[in-house]
């Protein structure tokens, strides 16, 4: 089978603490995260493109968003209590810590769901961008370090695996 592959790369800043862990990251610490979307297609649209990347882009851009300048924390960690004043920059994970693999999981699944729905992603300054209806979300790389990433890799192609 034969298909084309692309990706947009983001990076944000990002907190977190493992709970779990037995050693440092247990406590609280930061990433410059590097979050990368592969997405792939069997045909090339009217303007020779798998997907235009701004549409790529709008698709995760708020998700993105959501994670930049955020502390994630296990939803049962007991650190979580003291950070109720600054809302909306926690980002919690339900019974897991939010390790890069968990992170990768959690992106992957949001962009499905999203690319899924198809139709067209809007611009603010009023721009619309198509969503090809054979574009299928391949991966989501996460990198926490400059040397140390983790990847969620979706099911084949298609629903009977190609």
């Amino acid at each position: 089978m034969s298909f084309f592959r692309i990706a947009k790369t983001f990076e944000v800043e990002y907190g977190h603490r493992l709970s779990k862990h037995p050693e440092k990251c247990r406590f609280p610490h930061g990433h410059s995260l590097k979050i990368e979307v592969v997405a792939r297609g069997r045909h090339l649209d009217e303007n020779d493109m798998v997907c235009d990347y701004k549409a790529l882009k709008l698709l995760v851009s708020d998700l993105v968003e959501r994670l930049d300048h955020t502390m994630a924390l296990n939803s049962t960690d007991p650190f979580r209590e003291g950070l109720e004043a600054i809302g909306d920059r926690v980002v919690l994970f339900t019974d897991e810590d939010p390790t890069t693999e968990v992170l990768a999981r959690w992106l992957y699944h949001q962009i499905a769901a999203r690319l899924a729905e198809r139709g067209w992603v809007k611009e603010r300054s009023a721009g619309r961008y198509k969503l090809p209806e054979d574009l299928e979300l391949e991966s989501v790389r996460v990198w926490e370090t400059s040397s140390s990433w983790a990847e969620y890799v979706g099911s084949e192609w298609g629903p009977s695996g190609g």
